[in-house]
This record gives C-alpha cells, structure tokens and sequence, in this order.
C-alpha cells in the first residue's frame, strides 16, 4: 500500500504531469464561471487532447479542470446569484445575500477553504475505503435510491419561507416541468403539444440559467443600480476573515463532506443534490436557522464542502465495479478507455499506483484552486459594484452563449428567456425558486426508481426492502423536524 502510495505522488510529480494539472485548474475555473456549462462540459471539451500522453498527465488534466469547475460555480453563484451550473445552485441561498452586504471577500475565501477541506476529506476516504464500500453499493437498490430522493424533497420546508403552501405549489410546478417529454419508462410524449423541441424534455441547465440568472438581471435592469452600491454599502470583510469562518466551523464540513461522500458513492444521483442536502442539513442542524437565507456563512460552507468531497466518493464505484458515479465520472470512464485502463477489481489490484495518483490530483488540484482563489478573490469582490448598463448586458450574453451550448439548440435560448420571466414573477410574489428547482430535479430520479421498484418488488416493496424501510421511516421522521421545531417556538413564545 505505502509503495503505491508512493508511486502514485511520484507519476504526478512528473514536468508534465504538473504542466497538465495547472493548466486544467485555470482552464476549469474559467469553464466553472460561464452559466450552463461547468464540469461535464470542461472534461468533454479535454478528452479529444488526451489521447498519446502519460496516464498521470491525462488524469491531472481532466481531474484539474472538473475540481476547478467547483469553485468557478461558486464565483458567480455568490457574486452575481447566477450559478454556473446545478451544482452551484446551493451557494445562491447565502453566497448572494452575503455579496449585498458588503461581505464577497468573506463569502468566495470561505467558499474556497470549505471545497479544499472537503476535497481533501475526499480523497482521504477514497484513499482507505475502496476495499470496504463493495458491500454497501451492492446492498443498495432502485427502492433505497427512491427513499433518498423522497428524502430530498424533504428540504422542501426549508426553503418556504412564510408559507408552505407556496412551497409546496413551486415545488409541484417544477415536478410538472420535468415531467415534459419522453416518459422515462414507457417512451411515451407528454405535455410536448406536437413539437419535436419538446421531445428531449426542459434542459435542467438552461432551466436554472433562467430562474436564477435571467431573473436577476431582470430584476437589476428594472431597478437601475449596482448589485453592491459602494456609496451606500462598503466590502467590510476580508478574505482572512472567510478562511477563518470555514476553519472554526469544521464539524459542519465534516458532516458536509460526510454527506457529499455519501451521495457522490451512490450512482446516478449527481453533486446538485449533494449541494442542496448539504444546505438543509446546515439549517436543520443549526441553532439560529432563521439566519439562513439571509447572509448566513455557514450557508456557503456546506455546500462548497459537500461538493469538494462528493468528487472523492464519485470515484468510489467508478473505479470499484466501472459503474460512473455521475456525468463527469462517465467521462473518465471514456478517458481510461483510451488509457487503456479498465475499471474494477483488476484496476485495483494490478493498477494501485494509477489510484493514488488520482488521489494525489484531487489533494493538489484542490489546493492549487484555493490558492488561486485566494488569491483573485480581493478583485472578483469588486464586480458587483460595476453598474447595471455593463452588468446586464455582459451577465445575459454569457447567459445566453451558455443557454445554446448546453444542447446547440437556439430554442433553448428562448427556454431560458421565458424561464427569467418566471423566475422573476415567482421571487417577487415569493414562491421559491429552490423549490421549484428541488421538484425539477427529484421528479425523474424519483419516477424512474418508483417504477423500477413495482416492477421487481411488487406493490409490497416496502416490506420485502428492510432497508428501504428504515430510510423510510428516517424520512418521516426528517419531514417532521421542522413542524415540531416550529410547535416549540410558538410553545416558547406563548409562555
């Protein structure tokens, strides 16, 4: 084990190695930060330059470039609320109250501190535990992945600030919207009113670019100022004061980067609701949840932490058993084709020292994207406070360059336009917009499980599934948290 540890740091310490892995760091933080795109997309782009290198070069170029996407989501989803793709959708929720505040600086050093703790929980678990997870992803079936995503829509409450009823209208209306298309299970057309666009569904993507970031240039344009009026609001916090905020609140990042762990082992469920699980877990274990939303730093730590580390634990059944933990991981599988590599038992047996050295990319690769952060952070802070006639015209046109990337579809540009119009309807009556977007991402996952589920177990599946069972029974218990929390304070304040 040591020697392949060692062998492992060795291939990455290579000119080349280390040439690959910078510039696959800078190249994702710029891929991160334009809407629509993030690390699906850089690691696309790579794998043509890919082919002819060493192993070690080739991993850190594409591992470099995904890790940066990371943090290249949280710059924009913090400064702008514009997240770069779904899995920056989280840092929304505080990462942009915090910039209004006069408090960016705060937000992106604590962001970048909270990835690079959880990047290197990450690679430290899947360093130690490759040998003992094959039991546990075995144990798991269609039944326990739909009690996870039932679980999710747990978070519903979290998010419905005053009524729950609107919560739960948003959370329903993106359930409807993911609903359009091809059935998941039958091929069957719905809600496509005859037109072959619609055939492919709502690009969840091109979805999000509208509701958050066509909204908010929306809602800057109508108002006519800054993001951050330097006359009337100063940048009080200091990057300093982020890192230290990520460091005092290391058990949150540990229970973050627990869950990313979590959610990034099990297949197909993706780092979007890893972010979101990460953010209500800090609210529900939170002694001041009504911070949250607000401007809370805890809000952008357990995210950014889930994230770092749900890298790690995509990995785990990707090079286990050759079964993708997510898009991006489905990529690397496409690149250890080329490398000649196969995935599995033998991959772990004949091929430690490669293991490691992905290791050893992800604790790098983390700690060069936090350096450069750092770094940049004192000049990012300022864009906020550029004024609405460059802002609105600069943000949209990224917006909608990353609309038709997405699919090259120029209808889904016109997607993105009519989703801004909701999204800004929807804040401005306070439905919630991470409602709706929970809905919209739970609904197939929870459809597709559902039926798969009847299907093999039968209507009784519940009781032939002991372990889906008791995670049902944690989900009740979960949904009920927030009402009892509720029950007491208003117990308190009528004594």
């Amino acid at each position: 084990m040591l020697e392949a540890i060692a062998g492992g740091l060795a291939a990455l310490l290579t000119p080349q190695a280390l040439l690959f892995l910078v510039i696959g760091v800078l190249y994702g933080l710029v891929i991160g930060i334009l809407p629509g795109l993030g690390g699906v997309v850089a690691m696309a782009l790579l794998l043509p330059f890919t082919y002819g290198f060493e192993p070690a070069a080739t991993l850190a170029l594409l591992l470099g470039a995904h890790i940066a996407t990371i943090w290249g989501d949280s710059v924009t989803s913090i400064l702008f609320s514009v997240p770069g793709s779904a899995k920056g959708l989280a840092l929304c929720f505080d990462g942009y109250p915090m910039t209004k505040q006069g408090q960016a600086k705060r937000a992106l050093s604590a962001s970048a501190t909270g990835a690079l703790m959880g990047g290197v929980i990450g690679a430290v678990f899947l360093a130690l535990c490759i040998p003992l997870i094959r039991p546990v992803i075995l144990a798991l079936g269609p039944s326990e992945y739909l009690m996870m995503a039932l679980w999710g829509l747990t978070v519903i409450a979290t998010f419905s600030e005053g009524s729950l009823m609107k919560g739960l209208i948003a959370s329903l209306l993106g359930i409807l919207v993911a609903f359009v298309g091809m059935d998941v299970v039958t091929a069957t057309p719905r809600f496509t009113f005859g037109t072959e666009f619609l055939m492919d569904g709502i690009s969840f993507p091109v979805a999000m670019i509208g509701l958050f970031a066509v909204s908010e240039m929306m809602k800057l344009a109508i108002r006519g100022a800054p993001i951050v009026d330097r006359t009337l609001v100063t940048e009080v916090s200091t990057v300093r004061q982020g890192i230290g905020d990520a460091l005092r609140n290391w058990w949150l990042v540990m229970r973050s980067s627990l869950l990313g762990l979590w959610i990034g082992v099990l297949p197909g469920v993706g780092a979007s609701v890893a972010g979101l699980a990460a953010y209500a877990q800090a609210v529900q274990t939170s002694a001041t949840p009504e911070r949250f939303g607000k401007g809370a730093v805890e809000g952008v730590i357990a995210p950014d932490a889930t994230m770092g580390a749900n890298e790690g634990g995509g990995l785990m059944p990707t090079l286990a058993f050759g079964i993708p933990g997510g898009e991006s991981m489905a990529l690397l599988l496409v690149a250890f084709i080329g490398l000649g590599v196969v995935p599995g038992p033998e991959m772990l047996s004949k091929n430690l020292a490669l293991v490691f050295s992905m290791v050893w990319i992800i604790v790098l690769g983390n700690i060069l994207v936090t350096l450069i952060g750092l770094g940049i952070t004192p000049w990012l802070a300022r864009l906020p406070s550029l004024q609405a006639n460059l802002m609105v015209p600069m943000v949209l046109s990224v917006c909608f360059v990353g609309a038709y990337a997405t699919r090259g579809y120029i209808e889904d540009v016109l997607v993105a336009v009519v989703f801004g119009a909701l999204g800004y309807v929807m804040d401005k009556y306070r439905y919630s917009r991470a409602n709706f977007v929970i809905g919209m991402v739970l609904a197939v996952m929870i459809e597709r499980n559902l039926h798969i589920s009847l299907t093999l177990y039968g209507n009784d599946f519940l009781l032939d599934r002991p372990i889906a069972l008791a995670m049902f029974v944690f989900v009740i218990v979960t949904a009920a948290l927030p009402f009892v929390r509720t029950w007491r304070r208003r117990r308190r304040g009528g004594a």
